[in-house]
């Protein structure tokens, strides 16, 4: 059997240079801290709670990875283990994890550490996260520069779009393709092939290998699981030796954590691409800057008016989903003008299998409006002489990503 055809739904342009500034030049140069409200019973008081509570922090891997790891070393299953959100895998980053049942002890890994922090009667989940602590340094920027984004920050308030980031999009494939489409739209086959064969960007060498296989051998899956590894991959795999057209089952099969992963990335686009064709609605074209990055081209106005600014300030988005939801009514027509182009009716945005399996409820606002505590200008010893480093300290509201405000301080120096 030959790959299965694919729809050409939306190819991403390739992300264009945008920085002007050195990002992450060192490690220590982009720090997330999370900050919830918690309740946690401190080991060694004997008091209820099934759910171990840890400290996971990490620099240079993802969130599910480090949690993959976690689990294997523990030999616990996936489902024991919950976060709230994705920290950043290029950042330091620092977030609170619960497994039900977990042991009360620590874990040191290249690239991670797990401190034990007590017991919770249940698990941690993304409500439970009041707002993210950045603390960011940017680099080699021109004195003149720095002066002119450190005037801006100290002037009046100013927000920028509220974009999901490129770091959503991280589970989309080399094609530009989204999982949760084909699988709203019940083509099981499709869905599942993006899911566990399609190359991807992020792939490690032997996850490429592993998924080369099953893009060869697509259809003779007798053929694919005498040749891959042990891995989720495989167990899908060998249930479909003995079901070999039983897609609609082997998608359920999917982890449950990547499932939510590709469902949160096709939502994102949708909802990012409302917020971009409002924003050319609003504003004329001379007054945007259309940035192309992994998740699409999205527009940023070179300014907001103040009249502008709070008009859309409080303005809030409902996240796409085929749920009865009371839309403004040029939102609705944008969401209609966007599930046209991707060839899906508004009653279809849903999963009608496996049940577990549903778009996010909940509003988002269009603008992100930083809380920075703390910006200063000092030289930079890592660059080129003379030039400065600006450093940044500042909250944000849970889902906001620190990358779009960077963004935003590119366009106030244009």
């Amino acid at each position: 059997m030959q790959t299965p055809q694919t729809t050409q739904y939306s190819i991403f342009p390739q992300p264009q240079s945008f920085f002007a500034v050195k990002v992450k030049r060192q490690r220590e140069d982009f720090v997330v801290r999370e900050i919830n409200r918690f309740a946690i019973n401190p080991p060694g008081k004997g008091l209820p709670g099934r759910h171990a509570v840890y400290r996971l922090d990490k620099s240079g891997l993802g969130t599910p990875e480090a949690a993959s790891e976690i689990l294997t070393i523990w030999n616990l299953p996936r489902r024991h283990l919950n976060y709230g959100g994705l920290k950043d895998r290029h950042a330091v980053t620092s977030q609170t994890i619960t497994i039900f049942e977990g042991p009360p002890s620590d874990i040191e890994q290249p690239g991670f550490t797990l401190k034990y922090l007590g017991q919770a009667p249940r698990e941690f989940t993304a409500k439970d996260i009041e707002a993210n602590e950045f603390d960011i340094t940017l680099r080699e920027l021109a004195p003149p520069h720095a002066a002119q984004l450190l005037q801006a920050l100290q002037g009046e308030a100013w927000a920028i779009p509220n974009y999901f980031d490129d770091q959503r999009f991280g589970s989309v494939g080399e094609s530009g393709r989204f999982v949760a489409l084909p699988w709203c739209l019940a083509d099981y086959e499709q869905a599942l092939f993006l899911a566990i064969a399609e190359a991807n960007r992020h792939d490690r060498s032997d996850d490429r290998e592993q998924k080369q296989i099953l893009r060869d051998h697509w259809g003779d899956w007798q053929a694919c699981k005498d040749r891959l590894d042990r891995s989720h991959r495989r167990s899908i795999v060998t249930y479909l030796v003995d079901h070999p057209t039983g897609f609609k089952k082997a998608v359920a099969l999917i982890r449950k954590d990547l499932r939510s992963i590709f469902v949160a990335a096709f939502q994102a686009k949708i909802w990012n691409e409302i917020v971009s064709r409002k924003l050319t609605r609003l504003l004329p074209a001379e007054e945007l800057i259309t940035l192309a990055a992994i998740g699409g081209q999205w527009v940023f106005p070179k300014h907001l008016s103040a009249e502008h600014l709070s008009e859309l300030r409080d303005c809030l988005i409902p996240l796409p989903s085929g749920r009865k939801t009371q839309w403004a009514p040029d939102i609705s027509e944008l969401l209609d003008e966007v599930l046209g182009e991707f060839g899906i009716e508004r009653h279809k945005l849903r999963f009608s299998h496996p049940r577990d399996v549903f778009f996010a409820r909940g509003e988002r606002n269009m603008l992100l409006v930083p809380q920075i505590s703390l910006a200063e200008v000092a030289p930079d010893e890592y660059g080129a002489t003379g030039s400065c480093k600006l450093r940044l300290c500042f909250r944000l509201a849970p889902g906001q990503y620190a990358t779009m405000l960077i963004k935003g301080l590119e366009l106030l120096a244009e």
